[in-house]
Parts: structure tokens; sequence; C-alpha cells
């Protein structure tokens, strides 16, 4: 179809610059640059859509997934690290139809509700209308499966992040309201996530402020953690509880 559609264009140009004065050689040299640009347009267009709706590389920066991301040589890397691809299209709602909804274990690519120029990667733990609780350092969920709640086994932590989810700002119960996600990383002693309201430095907003919210709405989400490419090249699945099903 773009072929056809490139030998139009080129059949239209080529028509219209043989009624020119020039030269037969200027003629081919246009027709030839012209043939080069519009194969250009094609593959930035081709590039846009792709990265736009589909997916999308990704390098993530600092410990707050170690040792899920940026452990190398058995230790957490605190700068770049992990060259990933993001999944645009594991969420993408079109009219009448969605491809997919977020489920707790996926780690996602987000901007935080407060900064949309800012981007974390997290992983998901409570979803719409749940209520999480943090107690003794163990992530407690409640839902119409399990009213009386019931600890979420959390495998994918590292033995120094096991058991040590505390409350930050001091809130250790989060209701989650319909239609939003609640995150953590996985790194938990040392992420800023849905505890802080993804407070990012010292003196910055945080869950005390009325107006910041510690969680996100889909409209947040760029996408789903698909694939390590780089240094250690990878799937990258989501975590499957098994306990609480």
């Amino acid at each position: 179809m773009k072929k056809e559609k490139k030998g139009k264009i080129l059949k239209f140009l080529e028509k219209k610059i043989n009624n020119t004065s020039l030269s037969n050689n200027q003629k081919k040299n246009f027709i030839f640059t012209a043939d080069i640009i519009i194969n250009l347009i094609v593959i930035v267009a081709l590039v846009l859509f792709i990265r736009t709706f589909l997916i999308s590389p990704f390098q993530v920066f600092g410990v707050s997934m170690c040792n899920t991301f940026n452990y190398h040589n058995e230790r957490c890397i605190d700068s770049f690290g992990d060259y990933i691809i993001i999944n645009k299209s594991a969420y993408l709602e079109l009219p009448g139809y969605t491809v997919g909804k977020p489920e707790r274990g996926d780690v996602i690519v987000f901007h935080p509700p407060q900064n949309p120029n800012q981007f974390y990667i997290k992983r998901i733990i409570g979803l719409p209308e749940e209520t999480i609780k943090l107690i003794d350092g163990d992530v407690y969920l409640i839902n119409e499966e399990h009213p009386t709640g019931i600890k979420l086994e959390e495998p994918y932590l590292s033995n120094e992040n096991r058991g040590k989810t505390f409350a930050l700002d001091e809130i250790s119960e989060f209701d989650i309201p319909s239609g939003k996600y609640l995150v953590l990383g996985d790194n938990r002693t040392k992420s800023s996530d849905s505890r802080s309201c993804f407070k990012d430095s010292f003196g910055a907003p945080g869950c005390d402020n009325a107006e910041i919210t510690p969680y996100l709405s889909i409209n947040n989400i760029e996408g789903k953690a698909a694939i390590v490419l780089w240094p250690n090249p990878r799937i990258i699945y989501s975590h499957d509880y098994q306990e609480i099903k």
C-alpha cells in the first residue's frame, strides 16, 4: 500500500517536473531527492506511531527497583542502568474495546500525578477499590475475596527488603478509589512511591498535602515493562500472586 502511494506521488511529481525547463540530469536529481524525502517521511511517521502507541525505550534510573532492575555485580546501581522496552499497547483503550487492564504484579512506567514531566518505574500492588495495609513491615490486602485481609507474599523482594515495607509520611492504610492503582518500588527501603505520594526530594510536597494523591489513574501510566535489552537481556514477567487466589 505504501509503495503504491509512493509511486503515485513520484509519478505526479515526475509529470510536473517534465513540463519544466530543467535539464534531464536536473529532473533525475529532483526525482531522486523527492524519493528519499518521501521515504524519510514514511519512516519517521512509522517510528512516531510505534513509539506513541506500541513500544518505547526506557532507561531505568536509580535503586528504587533493585534487585529487579539496576542490580549488577552484586550491587545496586544508583544511576542510569538497565535499558528496557515498554509495551505501550498493554493497556490501550480504543472506542468500545480495551486491550488489557493493569494487574497486580505488573511493572509499569508512569509519570506521578503531580509531575507529568517525570517518569518512575514501580510495581502495581493495589487495585481499584481495595485496601492496602502496612503492618510490621509486610503488605496486607483487603478486598471482596479477602474481607478480613491476607498477607501479600512478595518473593521478588531481596533479603534486605523482605519485611521492610514500612509506612512513609505516617500513612499505613490506603483505601484505593475506583479507577486508581497503588504502586511500590521493589527496593522498599529506598523507594519514593505511593507511600510518600512520590515525593522525590527533601522539602517536596508529600501525602501531608491534601492536593497530592498516592494513587495513579490509567492516564498516568505510559506502559508495561516488557523486555530488558541491556545489559542482561530477558523478558519481564508480571508476578502471579497464587497465594491470594
